[in-house]
């Protein structure tokens, strides 16, 4: 193989340190061992147990010594540089690693922007009519839709449909729940303002693979300042 950068020698050295000793990802325990289980082995289910912990342990240990940029990176350019020279099972290892690490960063992202828009979330859960929608090919990447603006951007039919109308029926009766119990925990911030009770409200979440479905998150979000809702979303 050519030269490698020492990024790219790296995840080869974890990848084939965890493939050739499974065990390291279970800290030495025998995953084998059924003596707590029910007497019974299943071989399909354990075989799949074992690769995604073993992918799990992969992934936290490259990110103890490298930042998650550095491995994508690596990983891309291991594949498109020297993919006719490296093995079967590491090219698998190393494709679900980069949607692993990939998915990471995903979450990273989204905690950070949501921490950063807390006002928004509080408006949202305040309000029965719109929806709040995270998609990181849109930009804004969060933003709140009336439920006919949410339709046509993501339908729930037809070619291309990413989510059923029964999710999309959950998503409303979940809205509708969480926003009764913001306007109950309004209410009790103005009997007691010295409490902090928390507002909820839901979030769709678009993945970035355009043949993904569509996610729901259930958020829970600090009520700091008393609003009053529109007479219309009380109704609701």
């Amino acid at each position: 193989m050519s030269a490698l950068s020492p990024e790219q020698a790296l995840v080869l050295t974890a990848i084939d340190r965890f493939l050739a000793d499974p065990e390291l990802a279970f800290g030495g325990v025998d995953i084998d061992d059924d003596s707590e289980g029910d007497g019974t082995d299943d071989p399909d289910s354990a075989v799949g147990i074992e690769a995604v912990d073993v992918l799990e342990a992969i992934s936290k240990a490259l990110l103890m010594v490298l930042p998650a940029e550095e491995i994508e990176q690596a990983i891309t350019n291991l594949l498109a540089c020297h993919g006719d020279q490296i093995d079967d099972s590491t090219q698998v290892v190393l494709e679900a690693l980069l949607q692993t690490i990939e998915r990471d960063d995903t979450e990273v992202s989204l905690e950070a922007l949501l921490t950063a828009e807390s006002d928004l979330l509080q408006t949202n859960a305040l309000d029965s009519a719109a929806l709040l929608v995270w998609d990181e090919q849109t930009t804004p990447m969060l933003e709140e839709l009336e439920i006919l603006d949410l339709l046509e951007a993501y339908p729930c039919r037809g070619p291309g449909a990413r989510w059923t109308p029964d999710i999309f029926v959950q998503l409303l009766e979940a809205k509708g729940r969480l926003f009764r119990q913001t306007l109950l925990a309004v209410e009790i911030l103005e009997e007691q303002p010295d409490t902090r009770p928390n507002a909820h409200t839901m979030l769709v979440m678009v993945p970035p693979d355009p043949k993904a479905p569509l996610e729901l998150m259930e958020l829970v979000v600090p009520l700091t300042v008393l609003s009053s809702p529109d007479a219309p979303g009380q109704a609701g």
